[in-house]
């Protein structure tokens, strides 16, 4: 009897162990984040995981009949280039042991890696394991690293150029000059230093906010005084005249995010705009906080842009080369009103261009609307 349970314990060893490896084998090809399918060399599906299914969308009827055609003609329907694509399957499947490697594109804007090797048993091909890498987002990422490098580097070469230009005409020149030359070289050397520090001080917000190292640093604040104050620096920084028409509304903003959402406006007003386009700042008070409003007489905002616009990078049809912006400006403003229980978004200006709105919460609002509307027929120009 001992004899007899010891040989049933010696057969069924190799049953466990070929049990334990398939357990092995289904874990690994689904724990991968790559979608892996293996297809006999008589055109059978094998084996594929989960993901292989969700990346190519591939129909449950399909997938059970486990049939390499269905799934093939399932597959070029999403591609770009079908023949292509059909062209390198059938030169793999006729030279059983080459390997590959080669990029997908779909239609709707997906990237996948594609790699190719033969499965082998006792030295022969017995199939072919093909293994699937969804690859968008990196290089989403790429392109936009590649932009960003490549507008900062212009936005940061600009002022720099200029600021050695001045300096030097300064150091070479400064004495025989006159006083009201000097005066304006100065006054170009401090708006050029400014647009580097506003740079610098995106590009360092956009990354505290990714992180989200960023809370707001709320005080009771005349938005008014502070918008208009915003609107005459900027004035000397755009060469634009701005026309500023603000309610007296008194808030709990984080100044300083204010600041730089009424600089980003009116730059990107200006960016987008001929240089003796009008630009109006108007500030409004709300029940529960306050509107900001930036209004341009330009081109507009095409209404697939008004969504997007807000998004980091993405840069409106009107850019010009000459001042391409880094694309992260409309995005800080977006975030900067997230960041007070607000949101930011533009519209249509009655009469053309552009009105890029945002509203901020008032932590503790005060304001009543009576005097909001009191304020709305009596407010003037700030001058």
């Amino acid at each position: 009897m001992r004899i007899s349970l010891g040989r049933v314990r010696v057969r069924r060893r190799p049953d466990l162990e070929s049990a334990q490896a398939l357990s092995l084998l289904e874990a690994t090809l689904e724990s991968t984040a790559d979608g892996i399918l293996v297809v006999s060399t008589d055109g059978k599906i094998t084996r594929f995981n989960q993901q292989f299914i969700r990346m190519w969308r591939i129909p449950p009827d399909v997938a059970e009949s486990r049939d390499d055609e269905r799934a093939l003609a399932h597959a070029v329907e999403q591609l770009k280039d079908p023949e292509g694509f059909l062209k390198r399957v059938q030169e793999l499947y006729n030279d059983p042991i080459a390997e590959s490697f080669d990029v997908l594109h779909f239609k709707d804007g997906r990237i996948f890696e594609r790699s190719s090797k033969p499965q082998i048993v006792d030295g022969e091909p017995v199939g072919r394991v093909w293994s699937f890498r969804d690859v968008t987002e990196r290089n989403r990422l790429d392109d936009l690293k590649d932009n960003l490098l490549t507008a900062v580097s212009h936005e940061l070469r600009t002022p720099l150029t200029a600021i050695v230009g001045f300096s030097s005409t300064l150091e070479r020149w400064g004495v025989t000059m006159s006083d009201d030359d000097v005066a304006d070289l100065y006054k170009r050397l401090s708006n050029n230093a400014k647009k580097l520090q506003r740079l610098v001080g995106d590009l360092l917000d956009f990354d505290r906010l990714a992180r989200s190292l960023v809370e707001p640093k709320r005080e009771r604040t005349d938005l008014g005084d502070l918008v208009t104050s915003i609107a005459r620096e900027s004035e000397q920084i755009t060469g634009r005249h701005i026309r500023v028409a603000a309610d007296d509304v008194v808030v709990s903003v984080d100044a300083a995010k204010v600041e730089r959402i009424v600089e980003n406006l009116i730059i990107n007003a200006a960016r987008h705009t001929a240089p003796e386009t009008p630009v109006w700042v108007r500030v409004r008070a709300r029940e529960d906080g306050c509107l900001i409003i930036v209004d341009d007489a330009g081109p507009g905002v095409p209404d697939d842009l008004k969504e997007i616009i807000f998004e980091p990078f993405k840069q409106g049809p009107t850019t010009t080369p000459e001042s391409p912006g880094v694309g992260i400006g409309l995005s800080l403003v977006a975030r900067f009103a997230a960041l007070h229980g607000g949101h930011a978004w533009v519209q249509d200006r009655p009469g053309g261009g552009s009105s890029f709105r945002v509203f901020l919460r008032d932590e503790h609002p005060t304001v009543d609307l009576r005097d909001a509307e009191l304020s709305n027929t009596t407010s003037t120009a700030r001058a």
